[in-house]
């Protein structure tokens, strides 16, 4: 049963602090100071209701004590400390929802290689070739060379910053082979995930040429992959 000069004195204290939401841990641990105290006079063979008083009585004055514990406690600190956290709190449900919805587009993104027959390929070659282009890593995954004579670049892509997650890559470079002949027209696709799968595609591919160069050079960013091409399986 909760003692009425117990939670008087309380009551005094907690008037003087200021910041509310530091009010139930001091008066937990004020209570707990006075409910030892009280244990040890009952021990000395004082009643309950002396060993009360006692131990109120050595605390001293409840007006004091909340002054000086809201000085310790300060309100401005303390709302900054709780704003703080809050914001802590949201920015990270905002990075577990935003990476979070990333990672579940990425996982059932459309593989663009599932989207040529396999009736219409003339060979595929495998790869796993990395580059890096500042915080990008790219890596070109396949070739696929199909009966309409186009030459189709699989490749994947993802930033090593999350912050930079969704930027898409514009191009992969210059497509050549060779014999020397410069692939300028083509189409590509895919990107905005935390790994996109791209695929870009040169038209009218030189059949004679055994070797895809991929040539990137922008402001000083340089990488070049070559890839022979007479590896693969023949479905012709």
């Amino acid at each position: 049963m909760p003692s009425p000069k117990k939670e008087k004195f309380l009551e005094e204290v907690l008037s003087c602090i200021k910041f509310p939401f530091d009010r139930g841990d001091i008066k937990f641990e004020l209570e707990c100071h006075i409910l030892e105290k009280i244990d040890y006079y009952t021990e000395q063979g004082y009643d309950q209701e002396t060993a009360e008083q006692l131990s109120i009585n050595d605390m001293g004055d409840a007006k004091k004590i909340g002054i000086e514990l809201n000085k310790q406690h300060n309100p401005f600190l303390g709302w900054i400390w709780k704003i703080t956290n809050v914001m802590v709190v949201l920015f990270v449900i905002f990075n577990v929802y935003i990476i979070g919805a990333h990672l579940i587009i990425t996982l059932f993104d459309n593989n663009p290689i599932n989207n040529i027959p396999k009736s219409n390929i003339v060979y595929r070659i495998d790869l796993d070739e990395k580059v890096k282009l500042d915080d990008r890593i790219i890596n070109f995954t396949n070739v696929i060379y199909d009966k309409n004579g186009n030459m189709n670049i699989f490749y994947e892509y993802y930033n090593t910053k999350f912050w930079r997650t969704g930027w898409s890559l514009g191009t992969i470079g210059d497509i050549t082979d060779n014999l020397g002949n410069t692939y300028i027209t083509g189409s590509g696709g895919g990107g905005g995930r935390i790994k996109s799968k791209c695929i870009w595609t040169a038209t009218n591919f030189s059949k004679e040429a055994d070797t895809l160069i991929i040539n990137y050079d922008s402001y000083n960013r340089k990488y070049k992959v070559e890839i022979p091409l007479q590896v693969g399986d023949n479905n012709e």
